[in-house]
């Protein structure tokens, strides 16, 4: 009776514990009348097929084993590393792996004793397959070397097609798809990991990560993207092998071209500041892209300083990149990054000179964030304040009283006004209006010998575009009244300012004093005891005179250069 319940204990405990969930009333055994322990229940059992690799071996006795004895009779072909689940009457086998695919042979011998010493009753044996059997004693064989490619667009996206390049030539794989392209080898069986990790060799070479989706499929995962324009190989030994040993046939070659050149770094935009040069200084001067536009009227200053601002279409490498920006003429400045490192932005520590061509390069040196460089040298240019010719041009006019500039450039009003505007008159890039848009306030009030002491109302200055030939320059200039013309003028004074004093030395700015014959100082003594001022008419009837400056072409500039054209300028005196 104790032994029936046994039985019925064990039956039940196994319907649900069994691994493969069959029914194991035909596997269950009493123990013999003599005594004999026996196995009751074995699994795997005999011919069991196409089991998973991660089958454990479980084995029931009759009655309380030596648990010991049994451990020690176990064996199993081939040899399996692995750990043991006991009790009394029960025994586990666990291998410490996944098994390999193939069949497998496992025994439990007779010195396998019950408590009481008696020893099992018959030798167990069982075979099993792990897998398809078809696989053990064949040649693994790869089915496919997986790479994504398209357009520019779709990969960076990261849309782009995955493709197997075992079938084709492809000559559009992505640098990344959107950063990084991995490769993904395929093999129809799953293989032996580290024998294929050293059989596969790529070229040219790269460092990459090695991850195992599946038994037979490894990525291949790059530290960085594919250089652009580059053909890569990947080539897998014959020593790769499957889970059972078996090797290549032979070795594979493959090849791709890394034709979509998605992650390339381009430069979008290169922008300055133009303008005329009063909006220049007022710092509402607009903003061009010299790679679309040719700038003949950069800005010197907006309002002080004119950065040029660089844009690249993604994230650059700060120091690698600031070093292979350059700008010529040399000029000094700071560099100052955006939060994104998409745009660079250099400010210069001094204005740029006007008339002057400066060129920005930003060499094949520069590279991306992810260690990509542009795919080659960029150079594009500007003209700071617009562009002079070989010949040189008054630049600005205006009288000393004025805000007008004592170097060179002078910036002009749009509208004109009088002598006590903040800058010039005029200069070359607005139009000239007419007289009566510009007015000078003379300096002799009709007082008599007191109207001597000049008065710099009426002191003109001219600024030149190039440093000028004192001489030529200063016998080219004339004044003279048109409204009413009957006046005699001279000069009485000049200072040159804006000078080099290096060679061919030279100075840009030239103020004037001029005198009249009918001026009231000294009555009509022209030009004694040092008259410096025009005739003042504010406070007579005969109207406001005009009076018009001309430098004319004998002006030369250093180098010999003459006045590009004769410049008349016409204004009225209040």
């Amino acid at each position: 009776m104790k032994l029936i319940i046994y039985n019925l204990l064990i039956l039940l405990f196994f319907s649900f514990c069994r691994p493969d969930g069959k029914n194991l009333d035909s596997l269950l055994t009493f123990v013999d009348d003599d005594g004999s322990p026996r196995i009751v229940y074995a699994f795997p059992g005999m011919g069991e097929k196409n089991l998973a690799r991660n089958t454990s071996l479980s084995i029931l006795f009759s009655k309380a084993m030596n648990i010991n004895t049994c451990v020690q009779s176990f064996s199993i072909t081939p040899n399996t590393i692995g750990f043991f689940d006991l009790s009394d009457i029960s025994l586990k086998f666990t291998p410490s792996s996944l098994l390999s695919y193939g069949s497998y042979t496992y025994t439990i011998t007779k010195n396998c004793e019950s408590k009481d010493g008696i020893d099992l009753k018959d030798v167990y044996s069982a075979n099993f397959s792990v897998g398809e059997a078809v696989i053990a004693g064949s040649n693994p064989q790869v089915s496919g070397v997986v790479v994504s490619a398209g357009s520019i667009a779709d990969c960076n996206a990261g849309i782009a097609t995955r493709v197997n390049v075992l079938g084709s030539d492809y000559v559009n794989v992505c640098m990344g798809s959107p950063t990084i392209n991995e490769i993904e080898v395929v093999f129809d069986r799953p293989m032996e990991q580290s024998s294929v990790i050293s059989a596969i060799q790529i070229t040219p070479n790269l460092s990459a990560n090695f991850i195992w989706s599946s038994p037979s499929s490894l990525r291949i995962v790059p530290d960085r993207p594919f250089n652009a324009g580059v053909r890569y190989s990947v080539t897998i030994a014959a020593s790769a092998a499957d889970s059972l040993g078996n090797r290549l046939l032979s070795p594979l070659f493959k090849s791709f071209l890394v034709g979509s050149e998605n992650l390339v770094p381009s430069v979008s935009s290169i922008t300055v500041a133009n303008g005329t040069l009063a909006d220049c200084l007022a710092g509402i001067a607009t903003t061009s892209n010299i790679l679309a536009t040719s700038v003949t009227n950069g800005c010197l200053g907006n309002p002080i300083n004119n950065p040029v601002i660089i844009d690249f279409d993604r994230a650059m490498n700060r120091s690698i990149t600031e070093s292979a920006v350059s700008i010529s003429p040399t000029i000094t400045g700071t560099f100052l990054w955006s939060i994104a490192d998409t745009r660079l932005t250099f400010t210069p520590d001094a204005k740029f000179n006007y008339g002057t061509r400066y060129t920005v390069t930003i060499t094949r040196n520069a590279i991306s964030a992810n260690e990509i460089n542009i795919s080659q040298n960029l150079s594009y240019s500007f003209i700071a304040g617009g562009a002079i010719g070989d010949a040189p041009v008054v630049q600005s006019i205006g009288v000393v009283s004025q805000g007008c500039s004592n170097s060179f450039p002078g910036t002009g009003s749009v509208t004109g006004g009088n002598w006590l505007l903040p800058q010039c008159f005029w200069d070359n890039s607005l139009p000239i209006l007419g007289p009566t848009s510009y007015q000078f306030r003379a300096g002799d009030d009709g007082s008599g010998a007191t109207s001597c002491a000049d008065v710099n109302t009426d002191n003109f200055k001219l600024v030149f575009s190039k440093y000028m030939d004192l001489n030529t320059t200063l016998n080219a200039v004339r004044l003279r009244r048109v409204s009413p013309p009957s006046t005699i003028i001279q000069l009485s004074s000049w200072i040159w300012k804006d000078c080099q004093a290096t060679f061919p030395f030279g100075c840009r700015v030239l103020e004037l004093s001029f005198s009249e014959q009918e001026a009231s100082c000294n009555g009509l003594l022209f030009g004694s005891s040092g008259d410096f001022n025009l005739m003042r008419s504010d406070n007579t009837p005969a109207g406001f005179p005009f009076y018009m400056i001309t430098v004319d072409t004998s002006a030369k500039d250093t180098l010999g250069a003459s006045l590009q054209s004769n410049f008349n300028f016409t204004m009225e005196a209040k």
